[in-house]
């Protein structure tokens, strides 16, 4: 029914438009999946098609205004600047605007990384949850499902999206970036972990691909034997350079995951290799989780740095 430019996402956008065609809308959505799969960009042009009055005509005045975030009653939470959590205060601010006089069909909170919740505020938004005011939606986005209270969860319509294919990816692309070459479609694909978004972000930034690249090279010693403090020192490196974390941990996910399938695809993989490999991408995602928590990044990273080779 609608343009959602997005790639992928068939079955959920489904669900959406039916929802909305059939006047059935859940009071709230929660999108889970892993980032940069374009959960909210689907979640703001959700809001957009409930907002506009002429069914996202992208020429009225509100959809001219929800295009430069100033819709009076469309709310957008975001952590504050400086800040990883969202606090209980963003959320009665929140609760207050939706109590105000509408113009619009619907009051719609739009809620980024819920994963960010404090304690306190999770627990101020969940009467909101259970009672909410008439014509009111709430669409929350998040990264991982598990930071999130059991009983929100309950709440809400929860809508899951995946990570692509390597093939779908490559395919897609491939007709996006016409002009670039097979090898390097192939090797963005492979270390953008299935993430659209990470491989569209790659192939438009030629620097960032580059530091990707040296980032696998340097990688490729880190996960072979030899002595410690070379990998300790890599792991100074990384923790130098702001954002350099996360480059780390994906390109460090790529290169074990192409170790494990080359070597089962050429039957030269013991079972013990076999194991560390798999073992290995289980503590990388456990780091992952860690570091969200706020988990001390250098002691994370030496760890990772002590089981890294067989």
């Amino acid at each position: 029914m609608y343009n959602w430019k997005i790639i992928g996402h068939k079955k959920q956008l489904e669900l959406i438009e039916h929802d909305i065609k059939s006047n059935r809308l859940a009071h709230a959505y929660l999108f889970t999946g892993p980032s940069s799969i374009g959960k909210f960009s689907i979640a703001r042009m959700f809001v957009n098609i409930l907002q506009c009055p002429n069914n996202l005509c992208r020429q009225c005045p509100t959809c001219l205004q929800l295009q430069k975030g100033s819709h009076p009653d469309t709310i957008t939470l975001k952590t504050e600047e400086g800040s990883e959590s969202i606090k209980i205060e963003q959320i009665r601010d929140i609760i207050a605007k939706l109590n105000m006089t509408k113009q619009s069909k619907f009051k719609i909170i739009l809620i980024k990384k819920a994963e960010r919740f404090t304690p306190e505020a999770a627990n101020c938004l969940l009467k909101t949850l259970e009672e909410p005011p008439p014509h009111t939606l709430i669409i929350m986005t998040t990264d991982n499902v598990r930071e999130l209270l059991p009983t929100i969860i309950s709440r809400v319509r929860l809508i899951k999206f995946s990570a692509y294919s390597n093939r779908f990816l490559k395919d897609k692309m491939s007709k996006l970036f016409p002009e670039t070459g097979k090898e390097t479609i192939d090797q963005v694909c492979s270390l953008a972990l299935g993430k659209s978004g990470k491989a569209i972000k790659l192939l438009k930034n030629a620097d960032l691909l580059a530091s990707y690249r040296t980032m696998y090279t340097m990688l490729c010693e880190f996960l072979e034997p030899g002595p410690l403090y070379k990998k300790f020192r890599l792991v100074e490196e990384v923790l130098a350079e702001n954002n350099k974390v996360t480059e780390f941990l994906d390109v460090f996910t790529h290169l074990v995951r192409s170790r494990l399938h080359q070597g089962i695809e050429n039957k030269k993989l013991t079972t013990s290799e076999r194991q560390h490999f798999l073992s290995l991408l289980s503590l990388i995602e456990d780091t992952r989780q860690l570091l969200k928590r706020n988990i001390n990044a250098r002691l994370a990273l030496e760890n990772l740095a002590l089981k890294a080779s067989l």
